[in-house]
Formats: structure tokens, sequence, C-alpha cells
């Protein structure tokens, strides 16, 4: 079970290190990418049968025990957004082949690529708020560069642009980590769940949510922070 929760982890971290060591080999880039998103599609497709049908699933990385190790958990709702992401990123994948241009490809568009996927499978599957964060962190460092690839002036006005807000919103995203950690002295989510009911603090408790709220609508581009968007 252990590495059906930390296989959409590291078959894209593989991947990217693949492609990073096939630097001049293009072709062979092309191959690994496809290869891995097919895995990571399946692998994801099967962790959803399983937590449909037994329900959620962890593992704590490092045999940690929980609430201090970083746990891996995937939940019914975890588990479809993974498959939903790892069938996009097939599709992607596929479609590569053929639209990206061999000056895109030799500045690393594939290994970006897997990175970017890593860190969308660790934002789903983690089980800890901070380590939500790096993965936030992850994906959103990969997306920068796959934005501005190729120095056209509309990707780096596009990526002017999303580099700005979101950076804000990593900022919020952060202060509301702190505030979170100060008030309940954890960050496992599953240890929040509990601790949160305790504290009585209903006006503190509204408005780290809406800090983070405010976080993701940026990066998701919800109204009104969304005029970036076109752009990029």
């Amino acid at each position: 079970m252990d590495a059906l929760l930390v296989g959409p982890i590291v078959i894209p971290l593989l991947a990217a290190i693949a492609c990073l060591l096939l630097w001049s080999a293009p072709a062979a880039q092309r191959v690994v990418t496809a290869a891995a998103m097919a895995a990571l599609t399946a692998t994801a497709l099967v962790l959803l049968v399983t937590a449909s049908r037994h329900g959620i699933q962890v593992t704590q990385v490092g045999s940690w025990p929980a609430p201090f190790g970083i746990p891996l958990v995937a939940d019914l709702l975890s588990s479809i957004m993974l498959a939903i992401a790892a069938i996009i990123g097939l599709m992607v994948a596929i479609y590569s082949l053929v639209s990206i241009d061999p000056a895109r490809e030799a500045h690393g568009y594939y290994a970006l690529f897997n990175v970017l996927l890593m860190g969308i499978s660790g934002a789903f599957l983690t089980g800890d708020m901070f380590n939500l964060f790096v993965w936030f962190e992850v994906m959103l460092i990969a997306s920068f560069v796959l934005i501005a690839l190729g120095g056209e002036r509309a990707q780096l006005d596009g990526a002017t642009k999303y580099v700005s807000l979101n950076m804000l919103s990593s900022t919020l995203f952060l202060s509301a980590l702190g505030i979170l950690y100060g008030m309940a002295g954890t960050l496992n989510m599953a240890d929040l769940s509990g601790r949160l009911d305790a504290l009585n603090r209903p006006a503190l408790v509204t408005t780290v949510a809406v800090m983070f709220l405010v976080a993701f609508g940026i990066t998701a581009a919800l109204l009104p922070p969304f005029f970036w968007f076109p752009a990029s």
C-alpha cells in the first residue's frame, strides 16, 4: 500500500531525473515522459479503486508516527483529484509529442513537466499543511518556468503577472500556516480537525480560512484576482 501512495510522487520525480540525464536526447525524453504519465495514470486509478473499496489509505513517510511525521493520505476526494490530474497529464504528454518545438524541448520542457506533475500529486496526497505548502511551491516553480520557456515577449508578460500574483498567494499561505500553528500547535490535517473544534475561537479560525481561500483563489484565478490568467 505504501507503494501506491508514494508512487504518484516518485514516478514523475524519476522521470524528471531521467529527462535531465537525457538532456541532449529529446526523443528519449518524450518516451520517458509519456511512459511516466501512463504509469502515473495507472497508479492513480488503482489508488482510486482502493480508496473507494477500502476507505482512506494512509502511510507515514520515514515511519515517523503522526502527528510528527509527514503522512501521505488518499481519501476518495484526493484520489479522484489525483486521477483527474494524471489523466490530464497523460493527454498533455501525448499532445506535447507533436506540439512542443525543439527550442523548448532543448530548454528542459519535459523535465519541468514531470516536476509539475510531481508537485500536483504531492499536494493532493499530503496529510500535512506545511507539506502542502512545499508541494504547492514545487508546482508553482515548475509552472513559472514553463510559462516563460521560450522567452517570447508575450510569455514574459504573462510570466511576470503570474509570478507576482503567486508570490502574494504564497505569502498569504505561509502567513496563514503560521497563525494556524500558533493556534493549534500542529499542522497535521487529521490532528487539526480535532484541535480546532476544541479551541472555541471561531473568529480566528474564520480569518485563517479566508486567508487560505484568498491564497488558493489567486492561484486558481478566481474573481476578482483573475486578470493575470488570460496572459498566462
